[in-house]
């Protein structure tokens, strides 16, 4: 009964259950992601007392640990099942925001949590693509990705006003209760039906042969090193220019209400038309909506520029990874889900050590933003 639910025929049918009880837990675990993935680096930034490079060198870390454990988590989730090892994922990411809890005590904590970030990183993704590139149904993978995608985004436009409005008025560190409450409530769903599918060893030779042959599409994927300022500068240059939590929450959430709409669109169009042309002119947007960021400091304008930021973020996004899975589906999902993540994880790896020590030099926004233009015109190489 829980997960006998249709979705519109204009964008996606015949779901299968692993699909559906996914599309659950994304939207539990999400509306709790939410409520806390733009205040984290302003946490860190506010209450901790990290300076941008040093919040930059965190998530530098977070990444380089990313790179290293992925492959742990790929085999967790090839022997044990994908859904057995999102539920894995579930007490890393826990445990990550207890770290910054009392980071505010122990501040030698944070990097404790960068290493659980990580580990919870492994163990969540690449089940989460693999069940969709196993599970989704030929002929509409994108437009069962885009209503995930819009799911995600759907969480932000109440995640980050109710995020704003608990950290505004009872602090940062309740907002990291709060959060890790919901969050733990996303695990079940994925109770409800035993998962089927073989369950087949992972060897991380088979996917180092895939960088071998596929060098452009490793360079392509280093352009999601642009998503890494969006989550962490672009967040702190928001709370500077709104001045305070509920502001920043409301700008998001305007942005993100409209992007979930745009995303739903996007898939039945990736759907029916070629996907590289997409992949171009959405990493030409993005470039774009990062050079006139420095142009907008104020709080409409903010608002104005990721609502615009989102949009062709969407245009790119949903074809590269829809043309990911099939990619996957039509070698050996595990491990070209791994060369995805660990690509693009090598990507926000270095984009976040240049941009440390670029601000570090320069002390300067608008450097950055120069930067996370120039990272995603990677994107036009896949």
């Amino acid at each position: 009964m829980f997960l006998k639910f249709r979705l519109p025929h204009y964008f996606t049918t015949k779901l299968r259950t692993e699909v559906k009880e996914l599309y659950v837990a994304t939207a539990i675990a999400d509306l709790a992601l939410a409520t806390m993935l733009i205040f984290e680096p302003i946490f860190l930034y506010q209450s901790v007392g990290f300076s941008v490079p040093k919040i930059l060198l965190f998530f530098a870390a977070v990444y380089a640990w990313y790179v290293v454990l992925i492959p742990i988590g790929a085999k967790f989730a090839a022997r044990f099942g994908f859904k057995h090892s999102l539920i894995a994922s579930v007490p890393f990411q826990l445990l990550y925001w207890a770290c910054l809890y009392f980071a505010l005590e122990y501040p030698q904590l944070v990097w404790v949590a960068a290493f659980l970030y990580g580990l919870e990183k492994s163990f969540y993704w690449p089940a989460f693509h693999s069940v969709v590139a196993q599970f989704a149904n030929q002929g509409q993978v994108a437009r069962e990705f885009s209503f995930l995608t819009a799911l995600i985004q759907l969480a932000q436009i109440l995640g980050p006003v109710a995020g704003g409005f608990i950290a505004q008025v009872a602090g940062g560190q309740n907002l990291l209760i709060v959060a890790g409450a919901i969050y733990s409530l996303a695990i079940i769903p994925l109770f409800f039906h035993k998962e089927k599918g073989s369950k087949k060893p992972y060897r991380f030779a088979d996917t180092l042969r895939l960088y071998k042959v596929h060098v452009y599409k490793m360079l392509g994927y280093w352009g999601f090193g642009e998503e890494l300022l969006a989550l962490t500068i672009w967040p702190i240059f928001m709370f500077i220019a709104v001045q305070g939590y509920g502001a920043t929450g409301g700008a998001v959430t305007l942005a993100a209400a409209i992007s979930a709409i745009i995303s739903l669109y996007m898939g039945k169009w990736t759907d029916t038309h070629p996907k590289r042309p997409l992949i171009k002119l959405g990493g030409l947007m993005t470039a774009v909506t990062w050079l006139v960021r420095p142009w907008f400091p104020s709080p409409q304008g903010v608002t104005s520029v990721d609502t615009g930021a989102r949009v062709a973020k969407n245009v790119s996004f949903i074809p590269i990874c829809t043309v990911t899975y099939e990619r996957a589906e039509a070698s050996s999902i595990v491990p070209y889900v791994v060369f995805f993540e660990q690509s693009l994880a090598i990507g926000k790896l270095l984009t976040a050590l240049a941009a440390a020590a670029l601000f570090y030099m320069f002390a300067s926004y608008s450097v950055l933003f120069i930067l996370g233009a120039l990272v995603s015109l990677l994107y036009v190489l896949l």
